[in-house]
């Protein structure tokens, strides 16, 4: 089987964030966020043997958006909390929107990957869009327009740290036989993982920050099949604790990188063995050096003012026949 997928990595667009094309001054950044957690009832994504619906809500979800501006193009990161993107047809309603209502060039859109999201399908039968999506993405659109609005004169600045909360869940025995072990509590070394902690903090132009993008891989499965409660698993306690270190002024987004088979340590943990509590140990473990990372980041403002984006269609086979 082959499938057709637009690609656009918001990893690749924090590196490109970070060269010299995009310069700060000039340019200019808004950001907005919304809640688009589906009421109690649909399917939960992420897991084959979780067939009961959602029971509720954990912690909401949200969609985080920032507008980059420069000169006459406009860029649109929206980052959510579900556990993939919506489908092709409805990107490109909400891509259509954007345009016309803020004149937005390019929506780039990511999903945090939480597995403890509704499911979210490329096409429904009959054409029959959940009337929960329909809704996000209409709140999506208007978040877009708040942040165009919002939009300031801003300025740019990076760094890197490092946070261990995950292994590699491919264990390579001694025979050579290679097994899965999908949760690693007791913390036993494997490798590869990547342990980056990439940031890029966007200022306003009198060096007040305005947002923080945390880029690291690893998967947000500190909930398991158990769990019927909506959470944006650890990337919700993440960017939370980013916001407080720096007095609730910015918006933080998470970035998810190429995960691979990097789990979190604390994987499909029971909701009655403290799954709340290890959620909030990995959350935590990875904003504190994240936030370390962006109050050391000094931001400028350089010219000219450029953004550029590129879009390629990636034709492959599916792992799974």
């Amino acid at each position: 089987m082959l499938r057709m997928l637009k690609v656009a990595f918001a990893g690749c667009w924090l590196a490109l964030a970070m060269g010299a094309s995009v310069q700060a001054a000039g340019l200019k950044a808004g950001v907005a966020k919304v809640e688009i957690t589906p009421p109690a009832g649909e399917k939960m994504w992420g897991y084959f043997d979780r067939q009961a619906g959602a029971e509720g809500t954990l912690d909401p979800l949200y969609a985080r958006v920032l507008v980059l501006e420069a000169g006459e193009k406009r860029l649109a990161l929206v980052v959510l909390d579900l556990g993939r993107t919506f489908g092709p047809a409805q990107l490109a309603r909400l891509g259509e929107t954007a345009r016309k209502t803020s004149g937005i060039s390019y929506v780039l859109m990511q999903a945090t990957h939480t597995h403890a999201g509704p499911v979210i399908q490329d096409e429904y039968p009959g054409n029959a869009v959940p009337a929960w999506e329909t809704a996000a993405l209409e709140k999506v659109a208007k978040a877009i327009e708040e942040a165009r609005q919002r939009a300031v004169e801003a300025r740019l600045g990076t760094g890197y740290g490092v946070a261990y909360i995950g292994y590699n869940r491919i264990r390579v025995n001694p025979d050579g036989k290679v097994t899965m072990f999908w949760t690693n509590p007791t913390r036993e070394t494997t490798a590869p993982v990547d342990p980056t902690v990439s940031v890029l903090r966007v200022d306003t132009a009198d060096g007040k920050p305005l947002a923080i993008l945390v880029n690291y891989a690893c998967h947000p499965v500190v909930f398991g099949p158990d769990n019927l409660q909506y959470s944006a698993d650890f990337p919700g306690v993440m960017v939370k604790t980013v916001e407080q270190a720096f007095g609730g002024g910015p918006l933080c987004f998470f970035l998810q990188g190429a995960p691979g088979d990097i789990n979190v340590y604390d994987a499909t943990t029971r909701r009655a063995q403290d799954a709340v509590k290890k959620r909030d140990w990995s959350g935590e473990r990875l904003g504190a050096e994240a936030a370390r990372v962006a109050k050391a980041i000094q931001t400028r403002a350089d010219t000219p003012a450029s953004l550029d984006f590129v879009e390629d269609v990636m034709t492959f086979d599916a792992r799974p026949q």
